[in-house]
């Protein structure tokens, strides 16, 4: 008996559950519902208590890199080196995620989350533009500046910023190294790329091609609803507004939407680079069933994703199956660009995985605080730098 922990209700998984039970004679496995309701953040505190109390648990999927690296340091997952070892897998030519962590895997990739770029393509048409598959952040304003119209209420932006502090890294989380505020030891605020990211965002400010950024804290805009309302053309977001984009109760598509990869910052440089996360698959430490598991998360990061249709880190995924998947549910299947969200899945490039700090929170809440007061014209780009640099090392230093 596998016993298997996951977050999503017995009803999604029972359908996959039961296909590898039946392609797998002998293996019955027992699922552990660790929500009814599909809460990812419920389900692992439901974890943690579980293991605490001794509970015998085989697998279970984490979601993200900040669940899954707490729970490796904590001694709490099995090693899958050898595992992998004696299958004789190279890891990176299976996925596109890397999950080693400090050269040991604790878990295998299963869904992945990374970004790119949504467009209205009706409005690309109308401006004479065509679906980027190979640009820079200098054509992003470019392509901003064209498809921006009208004046007042009537005003569509080229591009909306959304609030998340991943909208002041732009030009830094598309990159395959040094991608977040703090890595590998030392801080990367006092970088080109952090500098490239405030400007590119200034730029579209003080083009009236950007929506102000004034405007959406006052009056509290959302991606989704200027994206979709037709008040901007353009939005940078992750692959869980694939599903949406052939619309949504709340969002019914009144247009065709297309995908592009994200910018990279200069010629010479590849699009369709982000940093990336997901969902991992683990198998805990104490399992008398190492094996038995190490199968299953083998066939459910592969196999499984496919039956589930997700969004998959598994490089040989199908991509025109997972299309298909997405337009049979959705409310309007021919507003969604088949051809270009193709491209962007099969040439995206995940950057290597970056495992946050446990203060992770205090240097974003540092960082979009001061970035806040650029964007806003109350201090300079140095004036912004040199804060930043002080306030996130003096949160490095206290947490060390």
């Amino acid at each position: 008996m596998l016993r298997v922990a996951h977050w999503l209700p017995s009803s999604e998984m029972s359908p996959i559950i039961d296909a590898y039970e039946k392609s797998h004679a002998g293996v019955k496995i027992d699922y552990v519902e660790l929500s009814d309701s599909g809460d990812s953040v419920a389900g692992m505190q439901k974890l943690d208590l579980l293991v605490a109390s001794g509970e015998k648990l085989d697998v279970t999927f984490m979601p993200g890199a900040t669940d899954y690296s707490q729970r490796a340091g904590l001694g709490l997952l099995a090693s899958l080196n050898e595992m992998i070892a004696a299958e004789g897998i190279d890891l990176n030519g299976t996925y596109l995620l890397d999950p080693s962590i400090d050269g040991t895997v604790y878990a295998l990739p299963d869904t992945l989350e990374n970004y790119f770029v949504l467009l209205n393509k009706d409005m690309l048409d109308a401006a004479g533009l065509e679906v980027p598959t190979d640009w820079t952040w200098d054509e992003y304003l470019d392509y901003a500046q064209k498809l921006t119209t009208g004046t007042g209420a009537a005003k569509v932006y080229g591009t909306y910023f959304h609030t998340w502090p991943m909208y002041w890294q732009l030009a830094q989380i598309n990159q395959m190294k040094a991608n977040n505020l703090y890595t590998d030891g030392k801080q990367n605020v006092d970088s080109p790329e952090i500098r490239l990211s405030l400007e590119l965002r200034s730029k579209g400010e003080k083009a009236g091609t950007a929506t102000p950024y004034a405007d959406t804290i006052s009056q509290k805009l959302a991606y989704r609803s200027e994206f979709f309302s037709k008040r901007a053309a353009m939005i940078v977001t992750g692959n869980w507004m694939i599903k949406e984009a052939g619309g949504s109760e709340q969002f019914p598509a009144s247009f065709t939407t297309a995908f592009a990869p994200m910018p990279s910052n200069g010629e010479g440089q590849p699009s369709g680079v982000s940093i990336a996360n997901g969902n991992f698959a683990a198998i805990l430490d104490k399992s008398a069933n190492k094996q038995a598991a190490y199968d299953f998360i083998r066939w459910h990061s592969t196999e499984g994703g496919e039956l589930k249709n997700v969004y998959s880190a598994w490089k040989e995924q199908d991509a025109d199956q997972y299309i298909n998947g997405v337009k049979s549910h959705a409310l309007s299947p021919d507003l969604i660009d088949e051809a270009s969200l193709t491209y962007v899945m099969k040439h995206f490039q995940a950057a290597p995985l970056n495992v946050p700090p446990a203060y992770q929170a205090q240097l974003e809440q540092a960082y979009t605080a001061q970035t806040e007061l650029f964007i806003l014209g109350q201090q300079d780009l140095e004036t912004t730098i040199t804060k930043t640099t002080t306030e996130v090392q003096a949160i490095v230093d206290a947490n060390q």
